[in-house]
């Protein structure tokens, strides 16, 4: 007859099973990515008006495993700040699948390259596409930050490369790794004007961001495009709720019976309106949401109910 566990022992048996489950990823037993990008080599080509023209040429070894296509994830917006990814184009020298599609998701252009095909061995690919608003105006210069590979890839990368090469002489740096674990690059500044950026052994999800920064004048790049903050609230909007709070507690539930309907309606509209306002132009991440939507709340907090208990029937006495 087997002994009965309390709580505590029971908790404790489980906790000890989990410890002893996790002991082989702690100790580097985990199951590691299949595949690796043996090369990846990346032209960040600097325009007069401030477009960059990137073309990616890698090659990816699929260590003997059939996969249907790969991911490529651009970031076209971080925090507010908006770039514009245009041209781009997919090809292969190996007559790998190229076929790709596109889609927006959590602020990243996703390239799916090969869609629908299985693949195998190592390819090589060139990936090309134009970059606008890439430039900020810092410290009194005209100043651009990418990540030439991405953060996204599950796979390591052998060897990585980048170059930046522009009409006029710049400044340059580039870091690579993660955001919590940076490290400088190897840089071979080739002339003023081309700088070349090396980097070996880049772990999973480990990227290159590389920054050139230009004299003013030397380039025309626009103003940078920003898009609305997706919480934009103002002191206002939390008063107006507040308000319509206390204002629902000291009228009288039988005035605002009869505006019931038209507030939940008014109300339900300002905050859809505002939800869907940016987000119709610009995609389902550009969704904004401030003032206008705690006013449509405020509206709806006043049809509703008072938080004032009904007092129930008195208990009768015997």
């Amino acid at each position: 007859m087997m002994p009965r566990l309390s709580p505590r022992s029971g908790i404790a048996v489980a906790a000890a099973v989990l410890v002893l489950a996790g002991l082989p990823l702690l100790a580097g037993g985990g199951r590691s990515p299949e595949g690796s990008i043996p090369t990846y080599d990346a032209v960040l080509s600097v325009r007069t008006d401030g477009t960059v023209h990137v073309r990616e040429a890698f090659t990816f070894d699929y260590a003997g495993v059939e996969r249907h296509g790969l991911l490529r994830e651009i970031r076209y917006r971080k925090g507010n700040r908006v770039y514009r990814i245009t041209n781009l184009s997919v090809a292969s020298s190996t007559r790998a699948p190229v076929n790709v599609k596109r889609r927006t998701f959590a602020h990243r252009e996703q390239v799916r390259i090969g869609a629908g095909h299985s693949v195998s061995g190592r390819h090589a690919y060139v990936l090309t596409y134009d970059v606008h608003g890439a430039f900020s105006r810092r410290h009194g210069r005209d100043e651009f930050l990418w990540d030439a590979l991405g953060t996204r890839w599950s796979v390591p990368v052998s060897e990585a490369a980048v170059r930046i090469e522009a009409p006029a002489p710049f400044g340059s740096g580039c870091l690579a790794g993660r955001p919590e674990a940076l490290t400088r690059c190897v840089r071979h500044a080739l002339t003023p004007n081309v700088t070349d950026f090396t980097q070996i052994d880049l772990r999973p999800e480990e990227g290159m961001t590389v920054r050139a920064a230009f004299r003013p004048g030397a380039l025309h790049p626009p103003p940078p495009s920003s898009a609305p903050a997706h919480f934009g609230f103002t002191v206002r909007g939390p008063v107006a709720v507040l308000a319509a709070m206390v204002l629902a507690l000291l009228v009288r539930p039988r005035r605002l019976r009869e505006a019931r309907l038209p507030l939940i309606g008014a109300g339900t509209v300002l905050i859809l309106w505002d939800a869907v306002a940016d987000m119709v132009p610009g995609g389902f991440w550009f969704v904004s949401v401030g003032d206008p939507s705690l006013y449509g709340l405020a509206l709806v907090t006043l049809a509703l109910p008072p938080w004032r208990g009904r007092r129930g029937p008195r208990p009768q006495e015997d």
